[in-house]
């Protein structure tokens, strides 16, 4: 039987759909930034998502197919650490606060890969714009040498004639 990932949900009767984890690496490991689990886990072959943890536009217009890029937004943590608390050890030694504190560290340290891999796509971004504002730039540089050059040639005049705006 097929469970949701995250929420083990499996789909009892509802018009639930689910979708196995991208081949695709980048989104792959945005799955799981977003999922939040640990940055040694890795899904199964048969490891999958239900639509709930997925917006409206991730589908395929009228359709239960997610687009080739689609990622998992909706997630809630509250719940899913109510489940897991439920079924983990009720060992009275462990304090609760310890748990907790465990808990947020582990938060951070998803929150801290989602920015570190959201700055790598920045970073991205801008070596390309960078790319292609010194493009512009040496071609202004090329078109000012030009135009030099023909005015020194006498090809276009060295003064325009600006014309002053017709009144009315």
């Amino acid at each position: 039987m097929q469970a949701c990932d995250f929420c083990g949900y499996d789909g009892n009767g509802d018009a639930i759909s689910f979708h196995r984890f991208t081949l695709e690496e980048e989104n792959r490991r945005r799955w799981t930034v977003n999922m939040r689990r640990d940055a040694e886990w890795t899904p199964s072959e048969s490891a999958s998502l239900c639509s709930a943890h997925f917006t409206p536009d991730c589908f395929e217009s009228g359709s239960a197919h997610l687009h080739p890029n689609a990622i998992p937004t909706i997630f809630d943590f509250t719940q899913c650490m109510i489940h897991q608390g439920e079924h983990k050890s009720t060992d009275s030694s462990c304090c609760g606060c310890y748990k907790r504190l465990q808990a947020t560290e582990k938060v951070y340290q998803l929150k801290l890969a989602a920015a570190q891999l959201q700055i790598k796509e920045y970073k991205k971004n801008l070596a390309e714009e960078s790319r292609k504002t010194a493009k512009w730039q040496k071609r202004a540089i090329v078109l000012q040498s030009a135009i030099r050059a023909m005015k020194q040639r006498g090809i276009i005049p060295t003064t325009r004639k600006t014309s002053t705006p017709k009144k009315y």
